[in-house]
C-alpha cells in the first residue's frame, strides 16, 4: 500500500514538472520598419510638393553646327598670300619700318651739315648812315654837317682739317661824303684788304668742334642704319611668326571639323549598336557629350584664326580702312619641316656677325671714344699763332665845298709844286 502511494506520489511530481517546463512566455510586439527614404517629417521623396519638373521633354536630336562666320570678314572673300607677300606688305606700310627710314635721311643730312664746316664761307655787310650835326668848329662856316657814310665789307673764312687752322681774308670799302669845309675830298673812298692766319697750338690743334661733329655724325648715321637693320629684323620676324600661326589655325580649325564629322559618325554606329542591344543607352549619352565637346573646340579654333588673322593684319595694313580686314587670308605657302643643318658654334658666329645689337654697343661706343678724345683736347689751354698782312688806301674827287681858313700850297702859290703834288694826290 505505502508502494503504491510512493509512486503515485512521483507520477504525479513528473506530471507537474512536465507542464510547467513545456510552457513559454507570448512573445513581445515588435515595432514595424520605417519606410526607407522618409524624413524626419515622415515625407518621402516622391511626395514632396511644390519640386517644378526641370525639362521634362528633353530629347537629344542630331543637331548640325550654327554658321560660322566672323564679324567685318567675308569668308568667300578669300585672298591668297605668300610669306613674301606680307613681308614686302609690311616693309612698305608699318610705320615703324617708316620712322626709320626718316631717321637715317635725318643723319645722312646731319652728317653732310657737319662737313660744311670747313667748306669755306663767304659773309658780306652793307650799311648806310646819314647824319646831320650842329657845328662846333671855329674852322667851319656852315651851321649843320651833314655826313653819309656807305660801307661794304665782304670775308672769306676756311678751316683746314688736318691742325685746326683758320685762313681769313676780308676786303673793306667805304664812301663817305661831307658838306663840311675843311673836308677836303667828298666823296672820298676808303679800301682795305687783309689776310689773317690763325694756328692752334694746344687746344684745337689735335682735334677741334668741327672735327667731332664729323665722327660723332658718321657715327650715328651707323647707328641710325643699325637701327633701321634692327627693327626690320622685328618685323620680318613677327610677320613670319603671325603668318605661320595663321597657317597652324587653320589646319587645326579643319582638324576640329573632322573631329566633330567623326563624332556624329560615331555616335550614329552607338546607336545602331543600342538598337541591337549590344550597347547599353547610356553609352549614348557619352556620345552625346563628345559631338558636343568637339563642337565646342571647332569655335574656340575659329576664335584662335581671328586672332592670328587680326595679328597679321596689323602688320601689314596701313590703317584700319585698308581693304584686307574685310578679307579672308589664306597661307598658300608649304610647311617646310625639315630642321636646319647648323652647328651651335656656326649659329654663334653667324649671331655675333649678323646680330645689328652688337653693332649699335660698338658704335655706341665709338661715339664716347669721340667725346672722351674731344673734351681732353678742350682741358688744355688756349694759345694761338696768329699772323695777318693788311693793306689800305684813300681816294676820291675834291670836296666843292672845300675853303680852308689856313694857308695850303694851293692857296699862296697855285703853280708852286707842292700845289701841284696835292691836286695829283687828289
Amino acid at each position: 500500500m505505502l508502494a503504491r502511494s510512493f509512486i503515485l506520489l512521483i507520477l504525479v511530481a513528473f506530471c507537474g514538472g512536465a507542464s510547467a517546463f513545456g510552457q513559454t512566455e507570448p512573445p513581445s510586439p515588435v515595432a514595424s520598419p520605417t519606410p526607407f527614404g522618409r524624413d524626419k517629417a515622415g515625407v518621402a521623396p516622391d511626395e514632396v510638393k511644390g519640386v517644378p519638373q526641370i525639362a521634362p521633354n528633353f530629347k537629344t536630336d542630331d543637331r548640325s553646327l550654327p554658321d560660322l562666320g566672323r564679324v567685318g570678314v567675308e569668308m568667300t572673300d578669300q585672298r591668297p598670300m605668300t610669306v613674301r607677300e606680307a613681308i614686302a606688305l609690311a616693309l612698305d606700310n608699318n610705320k615703324d619700318i617708316e620712322v626709320t627710314r626718316k631717321n637715317v635721311k635725318i643723319a645722312e643730312f646731319d652728317l653732310q651739315s657737319a662737313r660744311g664746316f670747313f667748306q669755306p664761307r663767304l659773309t658780306g655787310q652793307t650799311a648806310y648812315e646819314r647824319a646831320t650835326a650842329p657845328n662846333v668848329s671855329i674852322f667851319s662856316s656852315n651851321q649843320n654837317t651833314t655826313t653819309g657814310s656807305l660801307v661794304g665789307n665782304a670775308a672769306l673764312q676756311g678751316y683746314v682739317p688736318s691742325f685746326g687752322t683758320v685762313l681769313t681774308a676780308n676786303v673793306s670799302n667805304q664812301r663817305l661824303t661831307s658838306n663840311n669845309p675843311i673836308s677836303i675830298l667828298s666823296p672820298q673812298y676808303n679800301a682795305s684788304i687783309g689776310f689773317t692766319v690763325t694756328q692752334p697750338l694746344l687746344r684745337g690743334r689735335g682735334f677741334d668742334q668741327g672735327r667731332r661733329s664729323i665722327e660723332i655724325a658718321k657715327r650715328n648715321l651707323s647707328l641710325t642704319d643699325a637701327q633701321f637693320r634692327q627693327r626690320s629684323i622685328e618685323i620680318i620676324t613677327s610677320v613670319q611668326r603671325a603668318y605661320w600661326d595663321l597657317t597652324f589655325a587653320l589646319r587645326n580649325l579643319q582638324v576640329q571639323r573632322d573631329a566633330v564629322r567623326d563624332a556624329k559618325d560615331q555616335l550614329e554606329h552607338n546607336r545602331r549598336l543600342v538598337e541591337e542591344g549590344q550597347l547599353a543607352p547610356i553609352d549614348i549619352v557619352a556620345s552625346e557629350t563628345q559631338v558636343a565637346n568637339f563642337e565646342q573646340a571647332v569655335y574656340d579654333a575659329l576664335n584662335t584664326v581671328t586672332q592670328t588673322e587680326n595679328a597679321l593684319k596689323n602688320l601689314i595694313s596701313p590703317n584700319r580702312y585698308d581693304r584686307v580686314w574685310a578679307e579672308s587670308i589664306t597661307p598658300v605657302d608649304p610647311v617646310d619641316l625639315k630642321a636646319p643643318s647648323t652647328t651651335l658654334v656656326e649659329a654663334i658666329e653667324a649671331a655675333m656677325q649678323n646680330r645689328p645689337e652688337l653693332e649699335l654697343n660698338k658704335v655706341q661706343k665709338d661715339i664716347n671714344e669721340v667725346d672722351r678724345k674731344f673734351y681732353k683736347n678742350q682741358s688744355k689751354p688756349q694759345i694761338d699763332l696768329v699772323a695777318s698782312y693788311t693793306s689800305s688806301g684813300v681816294g676820291g674827287s675834291q670836296n666843292p665845298d672845300f675853303n680852308p681858313s689856313f694857308p695850303t700850297p694851293c692857296s699862296t702859290d697855285p703853280n708852286s709844286p707842292a700845289c701841284q703834288q696835292q691836286q695829283a694826290n687828289l
